[in-house]
């Protein structure tokens, strides 16, 4: 299964005051690895540390808890982003497939996951995940 192109992109702040956003410099869909993964070497080469992670589709944002908490929450001590797939191309047609982007905001003992839907952005999950 081939998957699309998300419209919904992630942007990261890290700890040298950087704010990384999917597809463009470091980050840019063209590298050997996705996007994702050309990030985690980019953090390791030059120590850093992700502070704050969101995902973005237009002026709406969805935002995890980052290392300094708006609402006085947990700190993070680490992030995932990744696409999760609902399929019954099995069987048919990939018309009905369904797309969601997932951020991560890690902690401890448990994950808080948002999930948004890539075709109605206005639909968005929440779950925590004990780990």
């Amino acid at each position: 299964m081939e998957l699309k192109e998300t419209q919904i992109k992630w942007i990261i702040g890290l700890s040298n005051g950087e704010t990384i956003k999917e597809n463009e410099g470091i980050a840019s869909s063209g590298q050997e690895f996705s996007p994702w993964w050309s990030l985690q070497n980019y953090i390791k080469e030059n120590d850093l540390k992700i502070t704050s992670l969101y995902l973005a589709k237009g002026n709406k944002h969805f935002n995890l808890p980052s290392i300094k908490p708006k609402f006085r929450g947990d700190t993070p001590i680490g992030y995932n982003c990744f696409t999760r797939v609902a399929t019954d191309s099995l069987v048919g047609s990939s018309a009905n497939d369904e797309y969601y982007r997932c951020a991560e905001a890690i902690y401890k003992d448990f994950k808080v996951q948002l999930y948004v839907d890539e075709k109605d952005d206005n639909k968005s999950w929440v779950n925590i995940v004990r780990i």
